[in-house]
């Protein structure tokens, strides 16, 4: 028997840019396969779809957003094997069944949900038999414990290697913090850290070093999300590092209360930490406890200044949206931007992800958009709630936001302030590797294909069209060679910035109000629809007998209803002010 594992994404220039890694999913359960299976996998990233063999079955992998590429490599497979058996898994499965949706897929033989480690052999050595699975068409998973993972299959993955811009290894799964609008807690099993054991993890790495990979990707939720075994892991990897005289950098997911950790953020740095990946969210208080984004609830500027100190470059996430925004977050976030000197960040519109008590939110308040009804409309940025600010305010803030976002004099004054501060701190730790972000291992990348290409020479292009963008570099590329003749490299800082901004500019190249798809509520909307699930909005343990998940999610509950009555006496008493001066007038 063979089973031939097809990666088939969406792949829009803005996703990443033209780095490129592998299906890391596909490796990953290709070392759960049976032994007496056959194994390929196929990226239609840089394979034809024409071009795939005959297979007994053909699994499939991907996100909401690769369903129309799914269906049409599918369609292609279908049409030339007609025998085989075509399975599904990934987050599009679980996503679908949290929409009820599942029927979308209905053209896929078998649907796996969730981790597939254990539910995939069983599967196979059930086909081998011959058994009827008919009944069973949606298999369900168990959270797979990640001390119990393999070694990926490096033998399949070798071929491809120089492919890749680097390799992702996956370290833990889960989170244990709260946020409202976030999937990754509601998974079963998944709000709390699941981690791989720290010796396999440098057993991958070694093995990706001795393919020639410097660059990694830790994949995870959150990396901190257990501290004692993120320790554990660094050390590990420290040791290695001596051992092997290995040179590397790592970029990965966090929080922002790694700035409580000083002796660990010093280790990461040893380690090679390059880049992180942290959900700021937003510069508005009230909007962080909407969404119980609780370790947040600190000083942000502060924080981001202490993590940026070691070294470190944020590649920070924004969401504008939320129900509490003020009417300056734009302006707010720009300021931020500038002051903290973060250089990254793309900021994005909140969206209701589902089975997130934010989805539950807005159907009970009757603001949820049948996002798959507008699927055909291709825009720059569509959401599925009404918001409750004007759309017109959101899109005009957010094309005025990314006006000044791309301005040079801005984009200057926040590299200058990130190279100052780190300097001024004292706590700067030098990694031995390039940094996350090898400009000749992203260079490789660009040449290769002809879409990279015509990308890189929009990069030069969109620097030269203005000559201030050019004397804004070249400014910035001094600020860098001084401070290294004073022991600081920040040569990846520079590349990193350069990049981000280039691709915000790219990204938004021209953007206009036909650009958006976004809703707000009507003008008639009861606020008190809000505060309709108040009930129950205390975890009592006393008197009622609960399971550990429910209270954090009762607690949960509590922060983002505090918000939202906050909100909601002030849009009454505004109302009621207004009220009374009409009646004065009259």
């Amino acid at each position: 028997m063979k089973i031939t594992f097809v990666h088939s994404p969406v792949i829009h220039y803005d996703q990443n840019y033209g780095t490129l890694f592998s299906p890391l999913w596909a490796f990953t359960l290709a070392a759960h396969v049976p032994d007496d299976w056959d194994i390929e996998i196929i990226d239609c990233v840089i394979h034809d779809s024409i071009s795939i063999g005959r297979s007994d079955v053909f699994a499939f992998s991907g996100i909401n957003q690769d369903i129309d590429s799914i269906r049409t490599t599918y369609d292609v497979l279908k049409r030339k094997y007609p025998g085989a058996t075509f399975i599904l898994g990934g987050p599009i499965t679980w996503s679908l069944e949290q929409e009820g949706k599942l029927h979308l897929l209905e053209y896929f033989d078998y649907l796996f949900i969730l981790d597939g480690e254990r539910t995939l052999p069983q599967f196979l050595n059930r086909f081998v038999s011959g058994h009827d699975l008919l009944s069973e068409r949606i298999i369900k998973a168990e959270r797979f414990p990640m001390d119990n993972a393999r070694e990926i299959r490096f033998d399949l993955y070798t071929d491809q290697a120089d492919q890749y811009y680097g390799s992702v290894i996956e370290v833990s799964r889960g989170c244990p913090f709260l946020c409202e609008f976030c999937d990754i807690r509601v998974l079963p099993g998944n709000n709390t850290s699941n981690n791989k054991d720290p010796n396999l993890i440098v057993l991958e790495m070694d093995k990706y070093y001795k393919l020639g990979v410097t660059q990694f990707q830790f994949a995870c939720d959150n990396f901190i999300g257990n501290v004692a075994w993120a320790r554990e892991c660094v050390d590990a990897i420290i040791d290695w590092k001596s051992r092997n005289d290995a040179k590397i950098s790592i970029f990965t997911w966090l929080t922002i209360n790694l700035a409580n950790y000083p002796n660990l953020m010093e280790k990461m740095r040893y380690a090679g930490f390059s880049i992180l990946f942290i959900g700021i969210e937003s510069v508005n208080k009230n909007s962080l406890l909407e969404t119980a984004k609780v370790q947040n609830d600190i000083n942000l500027s502060q924080a981001v200044e202490i993590i940026q100190s070691y070294g470190f470059i944020i590649a920070p996430g924004f969401i504008f949206g939320f129900d509490s925004d003020s009417d300056t977050i734009f302006e707010d976030t720009l300021e931020f931007l500038r002051e903290s000197g973060i250089i990254g960040g793309d900021p994005s519109f909140l969206t209701a992800l589902p089975g997130t008590p934010l989805m539950k939110r807005m159907k009970d308040a009757d603001r949820l958009i049948d996002e798959w009804e507008n699927a055909t409309v291709r825009v720059k940025i569509s959401t599925n709630i009404q918001y409750l600010q004007d759309a017109n305010f959101l899109i005009n803030g957010f094309i005025g936001f990314i006006r000044n976002y791309v301005k040079s004099s801005f984009q200057y004054e926040r590299y200058q302030n990130h190279i100052e501060k780190v300097i001024k701190s004292g706590n700067f730790v030098p990694i031995d590797g390039e940094g996350y972000g090898s400009p000749f291992e992203y260079l490789k990348l660009q040449l290769r294909e002809p879409k990279n290409r015509r990308m890189l020479l929009l990069r030069a292009l969109y620097l030269l069209y203005k000559p201030k963008n050019l004397f804004a570099v070249l400014r910035a590329w001094r600020i860098t060679k001084r401070a290294a003749k004073q022991g600081y490299s920040f040569n990846s800082n520079f590349n990193y910035w350069v990049y981000v901004w280039t691709n915000i500019g790219l990204k938004y190249w021209g953007l206009k109000r036909s650009d958006f798809s976004i809703e707000s509520v009507g003008a008639d909307f009861n606020y008190s629809l809000l505060l309709d699930n108040q009930n129950d909005k205390t975890p009592n343990t006393q008197s009622v007998t609960r399971k550990r998940g429910e209270v954090k999610s009762l607690e949960q509950k509590r922060y983002t209803d505090r918000a939202l009555k906050s909100l909601v006496d002030k849009r009454l008493s505004n109302n009621k002010n207004i009220e009374n001066i009409i009646s004065n007038n009259n």
